[in-house]
């Protein structure tokens, strides 16, 4: 803020921004068809999967990074979280890293409880095959207290002040959120295809992304992205040309 400031006009400046990134593949249908069929002989032979924060859905293994099979959407989704990190002006010495990486199928009934994804910088999901009525993606303001009053609007209440919003899921597109922003996913209530018609389900990728100092570059005075043990760098991928 300027040392001075004009009694004729108002200052104001906003702090703790909560930035959400969007990106559309730009051959989601070619690739997607790839992923779900690299979905499917997964979820068959592993139809239990794991339990985090699915409710009657499917989650796989976050081991997907590690799977050569899905190494052309891995480079592009590296190419992205890029961005991201250099539109945060983060340090260049530090490189991005993922932490896990797994894929979701939530048939009739099936959503994600409310909850974060600690010890990462950044998450997000990429939509794959999402019927009518598959369930949107909520994001909560963890600040409880800046609600604890809601004043008067004139009109709506400016997207700054929500407490809440949600977003339509898009086949091919991603979305990219801090990994401490608190999220979760409605039930998919299609019922345009019998329940246990694949064509309902909704489809998606979830990810978590960390940074780590690069190989010969002098440390910085900050603390090193955390990583899970599993962790891959984008150099480490061999693209498949199959």
């Amino acid at each position: 803020m300027d040392q001075h400031i004009s009694k004729d006009k108002l200052y104001r400046e906003f702090f703790f921004p909560t930035p959400i990134y969007f990106f559309d593949h730009p051959t989601a249908k070619e690739t997607n068809n790839k992923l779900k069929k690299d979905i499917d002989r997964w979820y068959q032979r592993d139809l239990e999967g794991i339990v985090r924060s699915n409710s009657l859905g499917w989650h796989s293994a976050v081991d997907m990074h590690h799977r050569s099979e899905y190494n052309h959407f891995t480079k592009w989704l590296f190419d992205k979280v890029e961005e991201v990190f250099r539109d945060n002006e983060y340090e260049p010495s530090y490189q991005v890293m993922i932490d896990n990486m797994w894929a979701n199928i939530n048939k009739r009934y099936s959503h994600n409880r409310n909850h974060t994804h600690p010890g990462c910088l950044w998450s997000g999901v990429y939509y794959i095959q999402v019927p009518k009525n598959a369930g949107r993606i909520w994001f909560t303001d963890p600040r409880g207290e800046a609600h604890m009053l809601i004043p008067h609007y004139k009109k709506k209440r400016p997207p700054q002040t929500w407490r809440e919003v949600y977003y339509e899921p898009i086949e091919g597109r991603l979305i990219i959120f801090p990994a401490w922003l608190t999220h979760e996913v409605e039930p998919n209530i299609n019922k345009e295809f019998e329940e246990d018609d694949d064509r309902g389900w909704r489809y998606s990728l979830s990810f978590n992304f960390n940074q780590q100092l690069k190989p010969g570059a002098n440390p910085i005075k900050q603390k090193k992205g955390h990583s899970s043990g599993g962790a891959v760098f984008k150099e480490d991928l061999e693209l498949n040309n199959d």
